[in-house]
Parts: C-alpha cells; structure tokens; sequence
C-alpha cells in the first residue's frame, strides 16, 4: 500500500515536472520572439528617427493657377507621408493635376494623377501601385492643416491624394494622417474653396471646379536656401 502510494506521488512529480518543463520551454519561446519583435520595432523607430532629422527645415511651394500655397512639414510626427509627398513632388508627379475636390467651410483636395487631363470622370480615382502606413497623430483638423486622403478601407494605407482643410473637422482627427500646414497663401486656399463647382447640375462631379484649378509644380526646399 505504501509503494502504491510513493508511485502514485511520483507520477504525479513527474507530469506536473514534465508540464513545467513545457511551459518554461514555451516562455523561452515567447520570450525569444519578443526580444526579437523589440530589436525589430527599435530598429523601425531608429530608422524614422533618422528621416524625421534629414527632413526637418525642408518645405514646400505649391504653384497653383491661383496662386502659391506655402507648406512647413510635421516631420516628427509623420515622416513617412512627409517623405512620401517630397518624393512625389521631387519627381514631378502632382506637376498639372488638379484641385478635383473643393468644399468651402470644409477642405480643398488634390495630388490625383488621374487629374492631369481634362476629362474629369475618373479625377479622385487615381493613386500609386504602393500605399504607404498610415501615421495617425494628434493633430486637429482646423483651417491650413495638411492631411492625406484615403480610401474607406483603413487597411490600405494612403496613397498620393491630400487634402488642406479650408475648416474645422473634428471627425478626421485620429483618422486621416495630418502632415503639415500652411504658412502663407490661406488666402489661395480661401480662394479655391470659393470656386464654382458643378454642385447639383452634375451630382458626379458636384465639388469639382467648372475651371480646372490646376497644381503647376510643386517646388521643395530647405528653409535658408536663398528660394523663399
């Protein structure tokens, strides 16, 4: 009875030794994973670092045909969409596209590729082949801030379009990714929010311009280069 007994312990000794070591082997694994995921986010976080400090002081000019819209960057809280929008520009990409989208009290929205000819059926359609993540911040959606559009699908990133909020919208916050602001030429920007539209005569196209608003470059510059 008493071997019965002593064998009955050691069983159980060894399923309850035999499950610690599963589950300290199991931790070891997940503890490996996560230094691995820690290296990988510091790595990340490094690499951001280092674009937000290469972009910082760089600013934009947008030459519309109503005018120059001046832009300083949020280089510190969304350096992806700030790089992402200075490689565009560097290459000639918003070159002739238009300002598809205009709604007084609310936002102006441009950057389409689609919108560089004059048919404007497909004109907020357009975008990259590669969307970029999104870097949602705390900034508030108030007159003159930069932001970039996106599709319904929060998954798919953003693309290429952005938009310059003409009012405020507290419905954006934390939603779109705001990159900047202007620093000069609101008075462009109320200008182009004022334009005529197509409104109810056209629902397709209600707050795309009659006349084209077109964005004729889009100039980058580092603020002390003698181009302001």
């Amino acid at each position: 009875m008493l071997f019965s007994c002593n064998q009955e312990q050691l069983d159980r000794l060894t399923q309850n030794n035999e499950r610690l070591t599963k589950e300290n082997a199991e931790l070891q694994d997940e503890n490996q994973k996560l230094r691995s995921d820690i290296k990988k986010i510091e790595a990340t976080s490094g690499q951001l670092l280092f674009l937000s400090k290469k972009l910082r002081g760089v600013k934009a000019r947008l030459v519309t045909t109503m005018g120059d819209i001046e832009l300083a960057f949020y280089t510190d809280k969304a350096p992806l969409h700030v790089f992402n929008f200075i490689a565009r520009a560097e290459s000639g990409y918003y070159d002739n596209t238009q300002f598809h989208r205009v709604i007084p009290g609310f936002m102006i929205q441009g950057g389409d590729p689609k919108s560089k000819d004059n048919d404007f059926s497909d004109d907020g359609t357009g975008g990259p082949f590669v969307n970029i993540p999104h870097e949602f911040n705390d900034t508030k959606h108030v007159p003159g801030v930069l932001s970039m559009a996106r599709t319904g699908d929060v998954s798919a990133g953003a693309g290429c379009q952005f938009f310059i909020m003409h009012g405020t919208a507290p419905h954006l916050d934390g939603q779109y990714t705001a990159f900047g602001e202007v620093t000069s030429g609101m008075d462009v920007v109320n200008e182009i929010a004022q334009a005529r539209t197509y409104g109810a005569s056209n629902p397709k196209l209600a707050d795309h311009p009659v006349q084209p608003i077109r964005i004729k470059r889009v100039e980058i510059y580092r603020h002390g280069d003698g181009r302001q």
